[in-house]
């Protein structure tokens, strides 16, 4: 048997673009936000720039954030080692919005599902979605909910109709797959991330090109760390992914690291390989249409390098409340213009990272004879449409 859930906004992904449009939204209209996990698992991507606190302070919700130490540790700002031997250090110290953090992301994800849930939003998770069918005012959404953990209910149809649809789940953009639409894939780049005890007081986070790629580390609450090497999926060292030693050997010869990583701390217990995760530029063709939006990753994914996924994940939630809000849900040419809007918003990201990312790859020409920097200095372009 279905059983049919009204809403005016579905939300499919409850990552921080899903969980920031939930709240925003919520302000005025009834919001379902759907997620296929019960909870955020482990991962990495957990710089939060300063500017942040300004959408979190709009949502009534820096207060409660601050005061949870175990979720962040203060970014003071970044070391790095890119395009000369020489270190330079970019700090946050006089940044008007203060210093920004230093995430435990999962920590981070799951705090904002419970801020949903205190808010009042309805939530359905775990639950798939299998199939959209659009209508004249909106969409009627078909999900399968998983069996609960703690109910151990069998699976069930679940049929949601209603007006506007965000696509937030990452970089599978799960709705607009089901739509056809496709993405476009700038690179093969994929992030290779360990998590260790560190008790060094070195407060900076750090990036080093190497010939490989290059590598990033920062600290993290707890007195753990992260750790990363970003490379193309072709160029990984067979079976590095699996082999922590050889992994530590490898981080070890870039000057800045060798400190992170004292003698046998690979066999101690205390550090873990996590696996590869993607890291590449993506975009979807089309990041708007008929009653429907795509939102963070799911409409265009950032190499790590830019720092900026989950502001931009952030700020495009914030932007598209605001135009829903304004706009309304019940008149088709309002709708048609919310979509306009967005659209020429995510375009308008997407085209000021590309430069970005083309003028900072630039910089690096030590190992412009490597196959991975010889890529970088061949710059793809992609539009939306």
């Amino acid at each position: 048997m279905t059983q049919v859930k009204h809403c005016q906004i579905a939300i499919i992904g409850a990552g921080v673009a899903g969980c920031i449009a939930a709240l925003a939204l919520s302000r005025h209209f009834q919001v379902v936000l759907i997620d296929k996990q019960p909870a955020c698992a482990d991962k990495v991507g957990e710089c939060l720039p300063p500017a942040a606190a300004r959408i979190l302070r709009n949502l009534n919700l820096l207060k409660d954030f601050e005061q949870r130490q175990d979720l962040h540790i203060p970014h003071y700002g970044m070391q790095s080692r890119w395009g000369s031997e020489q270190s330079l250090i970019n700090d946050n110290l006089s940044n008007p919005d203060g210093l920004g953090w230093q995430l435990n992301r999962a920590g981070f994800e799951n705090w904002l599902r419970e801020q949903v849930v205190a808010h009042g939003v309805d939530t359905l998770w775990p639950a798939r979605l299998l199939d959209a069918q659009p209508g004249s005012d909106g969409w009627l959404l078909y999900l399968a909910a998983h069996a609960s953990a703690q109910t151990q209910a069998a699976q069930q149809s679940i049929a949601i109709p209603c007006h506007f649809v965000i696509d937030a789940t990452g970089r599978h953009s799960a709705f607009a797959t089901k739509l056809g639409l496709k993405r476009t894939v700038l690179d093969k780049q994929i992030a290779l991330w360990a998590s260790l005890d560190c008790d060094i007081k070195n407060q900076l986070a750090c990036i080093e090109a190497s010939e490989q790629g290059w590598w990033y580390s920062a600290r993290l609450p707890a007195q753990r760390r992260v750790l990363a090497l970003q490379t193309d999926s072709d160029l990984l060292n067979k079976g590095l992914q699996h082999d922590l030693p050889q992994f530590c050997r490898l981080a070890r010869t870039q000057p800045g690291l060798k400190t992170l990583l004292p003698q046998g701390i690979e066999h101690s217990g205390t550090m873990q390989l996590h696996g590869v995760v993607s890291a590449n530029s993506t975009c979807l063709t089309q990041a708007a249409g008929h009653r429907w939006a795509a939102l963070g990753d799911a409409a265009c994914s950032f190499d790590p390098l830019s720092s900026q996924g989950m502001f931009n994940a952030m700020a495009t939630a914030m932007q598209l409340a605001n135009s829903l809000g304004e706009y309304g849900l019940n008149d088709a040419d309002a709708a048609i213009e919310v979509t306009r809007l967005h659209q020429a918003q995510i375009k308008s990201v997407w085209q000021h990272y590309l430069s970005h990312r083309a003028h900072y790859y630039a910089q690096e020409r030590r190992f412009s004879d490597s196959p991975y920097w010889q890529r970088r200095q061949t710059h793809k372009n992609a539009e939306f449409s």
